[in-house]
């Protein structure tokens, strides 16, 4: 399963103008064995690990390439460096503003959303590309805890 993974993904960039090399094909590899959200930085390490021939700058350009063919997404969580996850992954981020919990939604949640930018609009949102902040129960319901929303 996971080769037929792999070579999907390889296939997919062949199909978007690439051709797969011995560095893309590693970097490919470890990218789909990562979980959850990948930082260049992380990824480049592992990769390193495994091929030290491999340069920071060809991991970044690798995951460049994959996000505009489609196959990755890159989102902005918060002021640190952009995470990537694959594309058949889709979700939104909501952070709280509060006490910093990630709650991953799917993106069919904000399908009645981006549908209304749409119509009323013209404009179609992205959700996905950055989290989106707000406030936890938790938070609202004034957990010792947390740094409440009036206390900003």
């Amino acid at each position: 399963m996971a080769d037929a993974r792999l070579e999907g993904f390889l296939d997919a960039m062949r199909e978007g103008g690439l051709r797969i090399t011995t560095a893309r094909r590693i970097i490919a590899r470890n990218l789909l064995a990562m979980d959850g959200h990948v930082t260049g930085q992380r990824l480049a390490a592992r990769v390193r690990a495994e091929a030290p021939e491999i340069d920071d700058s060809t991991v970044y350009r690798f995951l460049e390439a994959a996000s505009e063919l489609g196959l990755t997404v890159h989102r902005q969580l918060d002021v640190g460096p952009a995470v990537h996850h694959l594309a058949d992954d889709a979700h939104v981020h909501l952070i709280c503003s509060g006490c910093g919990t990630l709650q991953e939604v799917p993106e069919s949640a904000f399908r009645t959303l981006t549908t209304q930018f749409t119509e009323r609009y013209g404009f179609t949102i992205r959700p996905n590309h950055f989290a989106v902040e707000g406030w936890c129960a938790s938070c609202l319901a004034g957990d010792p805890g947390s740094r409440l929303p009036h206390a900003r």
